[in-house]
């Protein structure tokens, strides 16, 4: 694993972590929501052995980079983009967990030039679409439909401490079976509750903008999607319903939805060394 830095144009920095292969193609990792740089820290031996080569890098409020108040989904692709040609890698892949699958789809629609690919596990869809809130988890719900960020921060550190310690002690309410055993295994439960801790580093700003954001709805135009895109969704995921993963499908052309029986919301998170490599496999 290698960390580093990179400035974007308005002065902002973004934080990113190189995981695998330093030599082979280029995959950028859009994390889940709370979640940072280093969500995928349990599979850098994995990607090793796939030869690719995986970025996550923190949304702006998140860990290491920077604050942006005004930011919304569609800024994400050109911070991508700018880790992208850090690495100088022109055309990359891109997946995204959780929160994380819209910031790939917004990437695949906004970058048709760079990305080649694109896998979503667990993600979320437009939340303009009447059938997302439905069976959404309630509390996440009420922090999308607010209109300011100070009342969205004041509402999650409510509810999770000012330091967030008490999403980890709750916060995603009952889980899948599946999930239970996923979080239990003691490399993947440590990486997974160490990229929450690091996404709450500075407080929980982060956190409630990539909310606010998510519940905005898209304003880019999914049809116009041209790389594959896969989405891998668990049937008895209790956080995002199965019907999100259903809906992206249904509005991005290019897409091919697996189904996992019995799947929870982490678990699937296990199939991302194999998805990564899936969906870099045309810049070998």
């Amino acid at each position: 694993m290698r960390d580093a830095v990179v400035e974007v144009p308005n002065g902002r920095v973004l934080a990113y972590t190189e995981f695998g292969s330093p030599t082979g193609p280029l995959v950028v990792h859009c994390h889940g929501a709370p979640g940072s740089r280093l969500e995928l820290a349990s599979f850098d031996g994995a990607f090793a052995e796939r030869d690719v080569r995986v970025v996550a890098i923190d949304r702006p409020g998140y860990g290491g980079s920077s604050p942006q108040p005004d930011r919304r989904l569609e800024d994400w692709p050109a911070d991508a983009a700018t880790v992208a040609d850090d690495l100088g890698a022109d055309r990359f892949a891109v997946t995204g967990f959780s929160t994380g699958g819209e910031y790939a789809v917004a990437c695949a629609a906004l970058l048709p030039d760079r990305v080649v690919g694109a896998a979503v596990l667990s993600g979320v869809s437009d939340f303009a679409w009447p059938g997302a809130w439905e069976g959404y988890l309630e509390g996440e719900a009420a922090v999308m439909r607010m209109t300011d960020l100070s009342e969205a921060v004041a509402w999650c550190e409510a509810h999770y401490g000012a330091d967030g310690s008490g999403f980890l002690n709750g916060g995603l309410g009952e889980l899948a079976p599946a999930d239970r055993a996923a979080l239990a295994d003691e490399v993947l439960g440590g990486a997974l509750t160490a990229s929450v801790t690091e996404a709450f580093r500075h407080g929980l700003a982060g956190y409630a903008k990539d909310v606010l954001v998510q519940g905005r709805g898209w304003a880019f135009d999914p049809a116009a999607i041209t790389a594959p895109v896969v989405l891998v969704h668990g049937d008895a995921d209790t956080i995002v319903p199965l019907g999100h993963a259903h809906h992206t499908a249904e509005v991005v052309p290019t897409a091919t939805l697996r189904t996992r029986p019995g799947g929870g919301h982490v678990s699937v998170l296990l199939e991302i060394p194999q998805l990564a490599a899936e969906v870099s496999a045309s810049l070998r």
